[in-house]
């Protein structure tokens, strides 16, 4: 049995006001019943869903922006290589244009070439499979003595030595090819 706040006489469960003191007596429990709507937890639910799919959808964007940007560096960065690469070969080209020995040995080049075709016109109008592959070993070894003619022009003296060594070994292929072609009937 609970007894009053006020002046301490028993009180029964229930009973709203001390009869003794006639103050109120709070000896009903009450229970506060907190009903909670639950569209506040499917409200809560759907933010935080909307959130993170927010923050996904940011994070997958920045993803793709990321690598569109990467791929584009990449392109830059290629392209600057390309440009770097031609400007030092448009370099070395006007370097072998003032190098004499590079003047003589395109010269020398130019006269095999001559030669080839001369024969390669008096032999095979229509080659055959032999004759093309001949003639495709040729040019192929043409344009890399040619390259290594412009190497050469603009190599440090140290480095040439090799250089013209392969050149002439090459040019002895060359006439190996356009006696072979002239051979081949």
């Amino acid at each position: 049995m609970a007894r009053c706040k006020h002046c301490g006489e028993p009180i029964a469960d229930g009973q709203e006001f001390c009869y003794a003191c006639g103050q109120k007596a709070r000896t009903r429990s009450y229970r506060a019943e907190h009903h909670v709507n639950p569209l506040i937890f499917v409200a809560a639910g759907l933010t935080v869903a909307v959130v993170l799919g927010g923050l996904w959808w940011i994070r997958a964007n920045a993803a793709g922006k990321q690598t569109a940007l990467l791929a584009e560096e990449e392109t830059l960065r290629i392209q600057d290589s390309a440009r770097r690469t031609a400007r030092r070969w448009q370099d070395a080209l006007r370097a072998a244009a003032n190098n004499p020995e590079a003047r003589a040995l395109t010269a020398r080049l130019d006269d095999v070439e001559a030669r080839f075709q001369s024969v390669r016109l008096r032999v095979a109008e229509h080659p055959s499979k032999r004759q093309e592959s001949i003639i495709n070993r040729f040019q192929s070894g043409l344009d890399l003595l040619r390259k290594n003619v412009v190497v050469l022009a603009s190599s440090p003296d140290v480095d040439k030595q090799p250089l013209r060594d392969s050149i002439q070994s090459g040019l002895l292929r060359l006439e190996d090819l356009t006696r072979e072609i002239g051979n081949s009937q």
